[in-house]
């Protein structure tokens, strides 16, 4: 402690919440070793109360983001972070430790949000606030530990509807609007090859050569970068089968139209009019208008996807080779759509032995 010659008593101290030094000070009022003392006394209370200080959600949440923001992928930074501005907005900013896991039960209840979404929001809590207690911004790890998952109430949606079936791929291509062929193109190409999206946008041409497209990378559609795939079974090589060969001769037979009427350069395997990386937002709005329109159900591209699981099923491939193909660690709907697909060939065999009779 010092005093200065403006008459400030002064200590420097740890601020709990920056984890840096700080001075504290009070003004001194008066002269000699009273006023030295209550001046001490006032120093030291500031002092206690400034390290007792509770720490606010808001605050803690912040210094959470900070830390981990260059730990996490963008994809994951932007997804967490919408996540805890939702939180905030229905459980409110308080003191950390005065928090309860009831009360934040409750008002996510109160929310009115699906228990699907209450459950991420909980998850989210939960990594956040076992953080916090191994930080010192909390007293206890009871909060993560009482936020029970709720039962899910998954949307009712049947299996078949995350696919499309043979003639309903048919019908959309064949729909496809004037001056929208490229997008019917790059429609029979993510089916074809069972590619994400984002793989798709990340392609540069020397990734498709031959027999081979070989995947490495992937373009964040929120965050308009190109980072890393979603698992290292991600990075895979897809060979490429006739039919598929002949989609990317089309393709590059368009792309090469393109660059010479709006004349930009790009080593993109199918960039957008100004060389730039393919526009998801608008190709997306269109799917989902052309599947609605055609077959009554609005698709995203992922449904693409699904339907190459589909349609390698219906032709004899195994789950591993197609799972393969499809660079996954593992899939709840790979798995699904596979069974789903066994089951009704398997069906359709049964119902071909029911028609004969084999010994008259």
């Amino acid at each position: 402690m010092w005093i200065t010659s403006k008459g400030l008593c002064q200590e420097k101290v740890l601020d709990p919440h920056t984890g840096l030094l700080k001075v504290v000070s009070v003004k001194v009022s008066g002269k000699g070793k009273k006023a030295e003392q209550e001046a001490f006394k006032r120093l030291t209370d500031k002092i206690q109360k400034l390290t007792e200080t509770k720490f606010k959600f808001s605050e803690t949440v912040n210094l959470y983001l900070k830390e981990h923001e260059k730990m996490w992928k963008p994809s994951s930074y932007t997804r967490i972070d919408s996540h805890f501005k939702q939180i905030l907005k229905i459980v409110g900013d308080g003191y950390m430790n005065d928090m309860t896991a009831g009360y934040i039960r409750t008002k996510l209840t109160e929310s009115g949000k699906s228990n699907r979404t209450i459950n991420d929001y909980q998850r989210t809590i939960k990594t956040f606030w076992r953080w916090a207690y191994r930080c010192d911004f909390v007293n206890s790890q009871e909060v993560a530990d009482k936020l029970l998952t709720l039962p899910d109430q998954p949307k009712k949606e049947r299996i078949q509807d995350k696919y499309l079936e043979s003639d309903e791929v048919k019908m959309i291509l064949s729909n496809i609007p004037k001056g929208y062929e490229h997008y019917g193109l790059v429609i029979r190409f993510m089916i074809l090859t069972g590619m994400r999206i984002g793989e798709f946008i990340a392609l540069n041409n020397t990734d498709v050569w031959g027999s081979v497209i070989h995947i490495s990378k992937t373009y964040d559609t929120k965050n308009n970068i190109v980072t890393e795939p979603k698992s290292l079974k991600s990075k895979r090589d897809i060979h490429v089968q006739p039919e598929l060969k002949e989609c990317i001769d089309k393709i590059r037979e368009y792309e090469k139209k393109q660059r010479e009427v709006f004349d930009y350069e790009s080593d993109l395997f199918l960039p957008g009019t100004d060389g730039s990386y393919f526009d998801y937002q608008l190709f997306n709005k269109f799917v989902g208008k052309i599947t609605e329109e055609t077959i009554g159900r609005r698709l995203t591209p992922h449904a693409f996807r699904h339907t190459h699981c589909s349609m390698l099923c219906a032709k004899g491939l195994s789950l591993d080779e197609i799972s393969a193909r499809l660079g996954h660690e593992d899939s709840k709907i790979t798995k699904a759509i596979y069974m789903h697909r066994t089951e009704e060939l398997r069906k359709r065999e049964n119902d071909k032995l029911d028609a004969i009779r084999l010994i008259t």
